[in-house]
């Protein structure tokens, strides 16, 4: 794939005087990196002057997209809005082949050329453009985790397509932390955050096992993804948990099995599952969903592989539900009271300390029941890609509405190649 760019600014929105957003608790246990992504649309597509106008004037509706991440003059965590190092980057690039050369989208390492490079980037948001000779357009994204979580973004891309299309937000993002973040007075910590969701601060704290950190060479991880028609959904519910779970839920455990017999995990060792679980539903009152910036927290399911082979994909989707069900507003709001008392402290989230395999650890996310395919940028061309952009990182699963004709899900999932091998080949084989 040759991709040439044409041209590079800052898109910036007029502040009088700069401004200190603190991170919240939330904010600083999202991962310290850059989520890429794209969209890809066949032709006809808006132009790429309309498509750049409609950012510019979404922008003023989520300014924390356009700061940068520093410290306040007390040394805690901020975003910093309306001074000379903030905006986000537009990149304008021309692609020499056929969009419909390389549909449908599916992983590779050549994918990092349709964003910005993403490492030690230094602007919060950054958006490329590419335009392929046919006049189809991926548009490439990366977006800082600690700025806003996956429910966020998909409201800014919803947000954005209908400012290209001269349509009105509604309803527009909101910001007031205060309202529903508030600490209890006083705050009562219910739940040990230590070693569960941030790193021990002195050894008094660690009650949990210290594993290990592996790092591979990138080149030995490959990433994939998967698609499951609502027909396969279907059946795998009904030959597995007669409908008892969600399709999340079945899904998973499904895929936790396959991805543990990939891995060639022995019998008697501990597996886990790392799921992102929105706070937004689980406090009272609701947190409405156009609350911009970080609410969600993690699950940890684990099992034996003995039992979690021999159990089947019922007894997997049944640890996966009690795990996410155990996170409710108890564990929310004693995680905000856990900022309120450790707040002022260097809080380092427990996944830092990962190498780049996970194994026999998994982190899953979910995008299923966002807003991302409802993404319209205008133009009359149509959706046909959206994924994860290439993820040198062992373990990360993420469920993604599926752009096919049949529905579905789509799975993306990075393993080291040899176990990728073995999944190819028992991904759909539900007996297994």
């Amino acid at each position: 794939m040759e991709v040439k760019v044409t041209s590079s600014r800052i898109l910036t929105i007029p502040i009088t005087h700069p401004t200190e957003i603190p991170l919240t608790i939330f904010d600083r246990f999202a991962t310290n990196i850059h989520i890429a992504i794209l969209y890809a649309f066949t032709p006809p597509t808006s132009s790429n002057a309309a498509i750049i106008a409609g950012l510019s004037n979404t922008l003023h509706h989520f300014p924390t997209l356009t700061g940068h991440l520093t410290n306040t003059s007390h040394g805690r965590p901020c975003i910093t809005l309306g001074d000379s190092n903030g905006g986000a980057l537009l990149v304008e690039a021309t692609v020499s082949s056929k969009l419909e050369h390389h549909l449908p989208l599916n992983p590779s390492p050549e994918f990092r050329l349709l964003h910005p490079e993403d490492v030690d980037a230094v602007h919060l948001l950054q958006v490329q453009l590419n335009r392929f000779q046919c006049g189809g357009l991926v548009i490439g994204v990366t977006a800082h985790h600690r700025v806003a979580d996956g429910q966020s973004m998909s409201s800014f891309f919803v947000a954005w397509g209908k400012m290209v299309r001269g349509e009105a937000i509604d309803p527009l993002p909101v910001y007031d932390h205060h309202s529903w973040l508030i600490p209890r007075d006083p705050p009562l910590l219910q739940f040990n955050h230590w070693g569960t969701d941030f790193m021990p601060l002195n050894s008094q704290q660690n009650e949990s096992k210290v594993v290990a950190r592996v790092d591979v060479d990138p080149s030995e991880i490959t990433n994939l993804l998967l698609h499951f028609s609502q027909e396969f959904i279907a059946e795998l519910k009904a030959r597995t948990t007669s409908g008892k779970h969600t399709t999340f839920e079945t899904l998973l455990g499904y895929l936790w099995r396959k991805v543990t017999i990939a891995r060639k995990l022995d019998g008697e060792e501990r597996t886990m599952v790392r799921v992102s679980v929105n706070g937004r539903p689980r406090l009272r009152p609701p947190v409405p969903p156009e609350f911009f910036g970080n609410l969600v927290l993690n699950a940890y399911p684990s099992a034996k592989v003995r039992v979690l082979i021999e159990g089947g994909v019922a007894v997997a989707a049944a640890v996966v539900r009690e795990a996410v069900r155990g996170v409710g507003e108890d564990y929310f709001r004693s995680f905000i009271d856990f900022g309120e008392v450790y707040g002022g402290e260097e809080l380092v989230p427990c996944y830092d300390e990962d190498g780049n395999v996970l194994s026999p650890k998994m982190e899953v996310d979910s995008w299923l029941g966002f807003g991302f395919h409802e993404v319209d940028f205008g133009g009359g061309g149509s959706l046909c890609g959206f994924l994860p952009t290439w993820v040198p990182f062992e373990g990360l699963m993420m469920f993604v509405p599926a752009v096919a004709e049949d529905g579905g899900v789509d799975v993306f999932v990075t393993l080291l190649e040899e176990h990728a091998v073995i999944l190819r080949k028992i991904s759909h084989s539900i007996m297994d």
